[in-house]
């Protein structure tokens, strides 16, 4: 079971995170690859040694995903450079979040409806 202070602390840090890791894909990476990419959260593991940064990602997902994959030590090193108040910065880890693209298909569906309805 988790302390309250410790799922507190794996969320400060997850945010930190999520919000350097999204500047840093921004502004920092130059692979011409990673496009279309936005973070949509971030999971620390309860030993802060492992982060999971779920990203979605527009049009061909799995050529991103492979460079966002390489570029995973690049962008950790950035991190340390920006958390160095923090005594070991997160392995970092890409996963594609596909939440996104379940949500806009149920509204596909749902539009189709209403449209049926419609006519």
């Amino acid at each position: 079971m988790k302390s309250r202070s410790t799922s507190h602390r794996t969320e400060r840090v997850a945010s930190v995170i999520k919000r350097n890791v999204a500047v840093i894909i921004e502004t920092e990476i130059s692979d011409p690859r990673i496009h279309g990419v936005s973070v949509v959260d971030v999971s620390v593991s309860p030993d802060l040694r492992y982060a999971t940064v779920w990203v979605y990602i527009y049009g061909n997902d799995e050529d991103v995903l492979d460079a966002l994959r390489n570029s995973a030590g690049f962008v950790r090193r950035l991190l340390s450079e920006q958390m160095s108040e923090m005594r070991v910065i997160p392995q970092i880890r890409f996963e594609l979040d596909k939440s996104q693209s379940y949500y806009e298909r149920i509204d596909k569906v749902i539009k189709g409806l209403h449209d049926g309805e419609s006519n």
